[in-house]
């Protein structure tokens, strides 16, 4: 490598890697990164950045492309060797960061997380230019991949944190140096690793505590244990929610069919999504008050949201109507998600396709069943349920009298959408959700697949 050669950023996968990236070749857990270190180069790379011990990698892979065997890895210019890879992308990606005078904003929270970022940033957008988290890139290695994406030009960078254990949203926010912390909510997810809700509380609340007398954090006021966090805090505290004395209140609100439109102080704000996102746009609508935009342009930004695949979006609206919230699935998002149906006002039947929720450790059962208990007095006309804790859901149904015409339970995915298409009838609109491991997508996939004209049937 060129003493003088600039590098334009950074990969960790030599499949995407850009010409003058560097590229980190982090262990994995069935390859080590540096095996793949001459495809890197090869796609145009500027230097390889490996750990020392990578060296004994080296006859493996090593004999190819422009590599030279042998003696390559101490000899060979475009090899940076460090003590510890993911280190050395961490402390590159603080540097980029102190370099920015971008205003950084953290997004965490049990529940809502993403799309709190990325209405935060369709906000944001409507004035400034700035950059949020790709995709979910909110741990350890995504959020140094994400401030890595600063640049001079930018305003602003919107990061979501996330953590699977103490101490996680701390070392985030040491590398990111947030001045604005934004709490969404605090609810039973990732109980197996975590333990308690408490646990989950005091993790999340390291962003308020990272943020400085100088700051703002945004609370969500409607939830108890992130309003707490105010005490927690030197920073500025502004709160969002429906509750009185919210500093960002919700006012009238109606949705139908998708769209949720509410007005505040005199400005109409609307929005593609179910009721439940209302608290990610109060607090796009707080962030954006506080860095001065005005309402017109707040709204606007809110109006070209559009959630992501697996998070909430509509992807087929004929013959039936097909809400994909496939990506994951907490007992607290489940309850928003099934309670949202009831804003569709005049579908022909409302359906619920339900995958296990995961990682909730011995509360699985009973948080199963405690949605199964809920769907007697929700609008669900039909619900399928999937899965290993599928006989839970249906218990709870059950108890309180949801009969067996009401709720059916699969434990292979062919079955069910054997039934589901024997169900469907034009103008349903079809909710699938569950957690990332489910693969609930697939119903989804199956779902789009179905051609209008062989799916066309008279209702039962």
């Amino acid at each position: 490598m060129n003493d003088h050669e600039l590098v334009t950023g950074v990969s960790i996968d030599s499949r995407s890697v850009r010409p003058g990236e560097a590229f980190f070749a982090l262990p994995g857990a069935k390859n080590h990164g540096f095996l793949f270190a001459d495809d890197a180069v090869a796609a145009g790379a500027s230097c390889v950045v490996a750990e020392y011990a990578a060296s004994e990698l080296q006859p493996e892979r090593l004999q190819v492309a422009r590599f030279q065997p042998a003696d390559t890895f101490e000899t060979d210019s475009r090899i940076i060797r460090v003590p510890n890879v993911l280190l050395a992308l961490q402390q590159l990606a603080a540097w980029n960061r102190q370099q920015s005078s971008a205003l950084v904003i953290g997004v965490t929270g049990s529940v809502g997380k993403t799309t709190t970022r990325q209405m935060i940033a369709a906000v944001l957008d409507s004035q400034f230019c700035g950059v949020q988290s790709p995709r979910n890139f909110n741990n350890e290695l995504g959020v140094p991949l994400s401030l890595l994406q600063l640049a001079p030009e930018h305003d602003f960078a919107v990061l979501e944190m996330g953590a699977s254990r103490a101490g996680d949203i701390a070392l985030l926010a040491s590398l990111a140096q947030p001045e604005f912390g934004v709490v969404t909510r605090v609810a039973p997810a990732h109980l197996e690793s975590f333990g308690s809700l408490d646990a989950i509380r005091q993790t999340k609340q390291e962003l308020p505590q990272a943020v400085d007398r100088n700051g703002t954090v945004f609370l969500n006021a409607d939830d108890p244990n992130v309003r707490s966090m105010g005490s927690a805090t030197e920073a500025n505290v502004v709160l969002f929610g429906l509750a009185e004395d919210a500093d960002i209140r919700l006012g009238n609100l109606s949705s139908s069919d998708g769209v949720c439109t509410m007005t505040m102080d005199g400005t109409r704000f609307h929005f593609h999504g179910p009721q439940h996102l209302i608290t990610s746009a109060l607090a796009a609508i707080a962030v954006g008050r506080i860095t001065g935009i005005s309402d017109a342009k707040i709204a606007a930004g809110l109006a070209a949201f559009v959630p992501d695949a697996g998070r909430g979006r509509i992807v087929q609206n004929a013959p039936w109507t097909v809400i994909d919230e496939s990506y994951n699935a907490s007992p607290a998002s489940v309850q928003s998600a099934i309670s949202g149906l009831a804003d569709w006002r005049k579908p022909r039947h409302r359906i619920l396709v339900l995958g296990d929720m995961l990682e909730l450790g011995s509360d699985a059962h009973a948080a199963h069943y405690k949605i199964g208990q809920m769907l007697m007095s929700s609008a669900v006309d039909h619900t399928l349920v999937f899965g290993e804790y599928a006989e839970s859901v249906a218990a709870g149904a059950r108890s309180t009298g949801v009969t067996i015409n009401h709720i059916s339970v699969f434990h292979d995915l062919t079955t069910l959408q054997t039934m589901l298409d024997c169900l469907l009838t034009p103008g349903d609109v079809v909710l699938v959700k569950g957690s990332r491991g489910m693969q609930m997508e697939r119903v989804v996939y199956w779902l789009r697949e179905q051609s209008p004209p062989s799916s066309q049937r008279s209702a039962a």
